[in-house]
Protein backbone atom coordinates (compact mmCIF):
# COMPACT_ATOMS: atom_id res chain seq x y z
CA UNK A 1 0.00 0.00 0.00
CA UNK A 2 1.08 3.50 -1.26
CA UNK A 3 1.98 6.24 1.96
CA UNK A 4 -0.17 8.85 0.52
CA UNK A 5 -3.40 8.91 1.46
CA UNK A 6 -6.64 8.38 -0.72
CA UNK A 7 -8.11 11.84 -2.27
CA UNK A 8 -11.74 13.08 -0.96
CA UNK A 9 -13.58 13.17 -4.58
CA UNK A 10 -16.17 16.11 -5.43
CA UNK A 11 -18.41 16.66 -8.00
CA UNK A 12 -18.00 20.68 -8.82
CA UNK A 13 -21.53 21.97 -9.36
CA UNK A 14 -21.34 25.47 -11.24
CA UNK A 15 -18.63 27.11 -13.33
CA UNK A 16 -18.06 29.04 -10.03
CA UNK A 17 -16.85 26.22 -8.43
CA UNK A 18 -15.30 24.78 -11.45
CA UNK A 19 -12.92 27.99 -11.79
CA UNK A 20 -12.28 28.29 -8.10
CA UNK A 21 -11.17 24.87 -7.83
CA UNK A 22 -8.98 25.07 -11.15
CA UNK A 23 -6.83 27.98 -9.83
CA UNK A 24 -6.03 25.86 -6.99
CA UNK A 25 -4.18 23.35 -8.85
CA UNK A 26 -0.71 24.10 -8.58
CA UNK A 27 2.77 22.80 -11.24
CA UNK A 28 2.89 20.98 -14.57
CA UNK A 29 -0.88 20.25 -16.26
CA UNK A 30 -0.21 16.97 -17.57
CA UNK A 31 -3.74 16.50 -19.03
CA UNK A 32 -2.81 19.75 -21.35
CA UNK A 33 -0.51 18.24 -23.26
CA UNK A 34 -0.22 15.85 -26.72
CA UNK A 35 -1.90 15.95 -30.18
CA UNK A 36 -5.59 17.84 -29.87
CA UNK A 37 -8.71 16.23 -31.07
CA UNK A 38 -8.26 16.33 -35.37
CA UNK A 39 -6.96 13.89 -38.18
CA UNK A 40 -3.93 13.31 -36.47
CA UNK A 41 -5.82 12.34 -33.28
CA UNK A 42 -9.09 10.30 -33.04
CA UNK A 43 -11.47 8.08 -31.24
CA UNK A 44 -9.07 4.85 -32.79
CA UNK A 45 -5.99 7.03 -31.48
CA UNK A 46 -7.67 7.11 -27.60
CA UNK A 47 -8.86 2.89 -28.24
CA UNK A 48 -4.95 1.57 -29.48
CA UNK A 49 -3.25 4.27 -26.89
CA UNK A 50 -5.52 2.19 -23.91
CA UNK A 51 -5.05 -1.06 -25.52
CA UNK A 52 -8.78 -1.31 -25.99
CA UNK A 53 -8.95 -1.76 -22.52
CA UNK A 54 -10.91 0.71 -19.41
CA UNK A 55 -8.69 2.85 -17.88
CA UNK A 56 -10.06 2.84 -14.48
CA UNK A 57 -10.82 -1.04 -14.00
CA UNK A 58 -8.87 -2.53 -16.88
CA UNK A 59 -12.23 -4.45 -18.69
CA UNK A 60 -11.25 -5.58 -22.27
CA UNK A 61 -13.52 -3.43 -24.18
CA UNK A 62 -11.96 -5.72 -27.40
CA UNK A 63 -13.28 -8.98 -26.29
CA UNK A 64 -16.48 -8.51 -27.46
CA UNK A 65 -18.63 -6.30 -30.01
CA UNK A 66 -20.99 -4.68 -26.89
CA UNK A 67 -18.38 -4.17 -24.41
CA UNK A 68 -17.07 -2.16 -27.45
CA UNK A 69 -20.08 -0.57 -28.14
CA UNK A 70 -20.81 0.78 -24.99
CA UNK A 71 -17.12 2.15 -24.44
CA UNK A 72 -16.52 5.47 -23.95
CA UNK A 73 -14.00 8.28 -24.37
CA UNK A 74 -13.18 9.13 -20.92
CA UNK A 75 -12.03 12.85 -20.19
CA UNK A 76 -9.57 12.48 -17.23
CA UNK A 77 -9.71 16.00 -16.22
CA UNK A 78 -13.86 16.42 -16.82
CA UNK A 79 -14.72 18.50 -19.75
CA UNK A 80 -16.63 20.50 -16.96
CA UNK A 81 -13.93 21.57 -15.32
CA UNK A 82 -11.32 22.28 -17.92
CA UNK A 83 -14.31 24.20 -20.81
CA UNK A 84 -15.11 26.48 -17.18
CA UNK A 85 -11.45 27.67 -17.63
CA UNK A 86 -11.83 28.33 -21.35
CA UNK A 87 -9.24 25.43 -21.80
CA UNK A 88 -10.19 22.52 -24.52
CA UNK A 89 -10.48 19.38 -22.98
CA UNK A 90 -9.66 17.01 -26.04
CA UNK A 91 -6.10 16.74 -25.76
CA UNK A 92 -4.31 13.23 -25.96
CA UNK A 93 -2.73 13.29 -22.41
CA UNK A 94 -6.67 14.05 -20.94
CA UNK A 95 -8.20 11.19 -23.00
CA UNK A 96 -8.61 7.66 -22.17
CA UNK A 97 -10.70 4.68 -23.00
CA UNK A 98 -13.52 3.77 -20.33
CA UNK A 99 -16.56 1.44 -19.94
CA UNK A 100 -19.76 3.04 -19.49
CA UNK A 101 -19.67 1.61 -15.86
CA UNK A 102 -16.85 3.29 -14.63
CA UNK A 103 -17.44 6.33 -17.19
CA UNK A 104 -20.99 6.60 -14.95
CA UNK A 105 -19.26 6.28 -11.79
CA UNK A 106 -16.60 8.97 -11.68
CA UNK A 107 -18.51 10.97 -13.63
CA UNK A 108 -17.12 14.74 -13.12
CA UNK A 109 -16.00 13.27 -9.69
CA UNK A 110 -12.17 15.18 -9.04
CA UNK A 111 -10.19 14.43 -6.47
CA UNK A 112 -9.17 17.49 -3.85
CA UNK A 113 -6.55 19.78 -5.64
CA UNK A 114 -4.14 19.69 -3.27
CA UNK A 115 -3.68 15.59 -3.68
CA UNK A 116 -0.31 14.89 -4.55
CA UNK A 117 -1.62 12.49 -8.10
CA UNK A 118 -2.48 15.70 -9.56
CA UNK A 119 1.32 16.13 -10.41
CA UNK A 120 1.32 13.10 -13.39
CA UNK A 121 -1.00 11.17 -14.76
CA UNK A 122 -0.30 7.72 -13.70
CA UNK A 123 -0.94 8.74 -10.44
CA UNK A 124 -3.96 10.89 -11.23
CA UNK A 125 -5.61 7.64 -12.90
CA UNK A 126 -4.51 5.43 -10.15
CA UNK A 127 -6.10 7.48 -7.87
CA UNK A 128 -9.68 7.75 -10.35
CA UNK A 129 -9.57 3.99 -10.33
CA UNK A 130 -9.58 3.58 -6.62
CA UNK A 131 -12.43 6.03 -6.10
CA UNK A 132 -14.61 4.23 -8.70
CA UNK A 133 -13.44 0.57 -7.22
CA UNK A 134 -14.97 2.53 -4.13
CA UNK A 135 -18.03 3.45 -5.51
CA UNK A 136 -18.70 -0.25 -7.35
CA UNK A 137 -18.04 -1.43 -3.50
CA UNK A 138 -20.50 1.12 -2.20
CA UNK A 139 -22.85 -0.06 -5.01
CA UNK A 140 -22.45 -3.72 -3.90
CA UNK A 141 -22.56 -3.43 -0.62
CA UNK A 142 -26.29 -1.71 -0.57
CA UNK A 143 -27.50 -3.93 -3.34
CA UNK A 144 -25.78 -7.47 -2.51
CA UNK A 145 -29.21 -8.44 -0.56
CA UNK A 146 -31.41 -7.44 -3.37
CA UNK A 147 -29.33 -9.45 -6.02
CA UNK A 148 -28.98 -12.51 -4.15
CA UNK A 149 -32.79 -12.84 -3.25
CA UNK A 150 -32.68 -12.43 -7.43
CA UNK A 151 -30.00 -15.07 -7.96
CA UNK A 152 -31.59 -17.26 -5.73
CA UNK A 153 -35.20 -17.36 -7.02
CA UNK A 154 -33.95 -17.62 -10.30
CA UNK A 155 -31.90 -21.08 -9.14
CA UNK A 156 -35.20 -22.35 -7.26
CA UNK A 157 -34.14 -21.82 -3.78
Amino acid sequence: MSDTPHAKFTRLKSDAERKSFYAQLAGAKWWLGGNKRGSHFSWVNVFENSDGKCVYCSRDLAASTDALAESTEEHLVPRSVLEANGLLSDSEHNMAVCCAGCNGLKAGHVPAPAHPCWKNRKAYVKECARFVAECRLKNFLKYKEHVEKVLRKRAGQ
